[in-house]
């Protein structure tokens, strides 16, 4: 049953970790490590998780939003070092070779497969043991206890009684149940900041 579980949240956690859609270009996103950053590009060796071919991957990082997966923090360029750990989704134009950064995630580790982000919309329930929000694209309805840490960006816990529509948040799944929306157990959740 563990083994169930586990794939069906990497599964889940591939299928919904990247929340933008784009016309008339292809998104891809991977994982890796950074072998070599220069003139505003950022080389990695990695696994190509939404398009197929690629072990090295080069991407643009421009204007993207760099976020530490471990605080939710913003990061800059420089922030980024060799050998370190990354996920990015980026954008490659039809019929172009320039991968353009869409967001950048820095300090990805195996068990953070599951990892999405969300918005948290109007429709939040606050409960005396649990606080239930709708996602602002109505994908998930997440379930937050007592028991779940909550982090702003600044790395302190949040009480789930302070949390807001218009938030948004990397959520590690813990339990995803199939429906519409799907029901999300997070295990951690962290405040991304602005």
């Amino acid at each position: 049953m563990k083994k169930l579980v586990t794939a069906s949240l990497i599964f889940f956690g591939l299928l919904f970790s990247l929340t933008v859609i784009v016309m008339g270009d292809t998104v891809g996103e991977t994982l890796g490590h950074v072998l070599k950053i220069e003139d505003g590009f950022i080389y990695l060796q990695g696994e190509v998780i939404t398009k197929d071919g690629f072990n090295e991957v080069k991407i643009k990082v421009g204007d993207a939003p760099i976020y530490d997966l471990i605080t939710g923090s913003r990061k800059m360029l420089d922030d980024i070092k060799i050998d370190m750990s990354i996920r990015a989704a980026y954008l490659l134009n039809e019929g172009d070779t320039l991968a353009q950064a869409i967001t950048i995630w820095l300090n990805w580790e195996e068990n953070d497969a599951a990892v999405f982000t969300t918005y948290v919309s109007e429709n939040i329930t606050y409960g005396e043991e649990a606080v239930f929000f709708l996602s602002e694209d109505k994908k998930y309805r997440i379930v937050l206890t007592l028991e779940t840490p909550v982090y702003t960006f600044g790395d302190k816990k949040l009480s789930i009684q302070k949390i807001k529509p218009g938030m948004e948040f990397f959520v590690w799944v813990d339990m995803i149940t199939a429906g519409s929306p799907a029901l999300v157990y997070p295990y951690k959740i962290v405040e991304i900041s602005n």
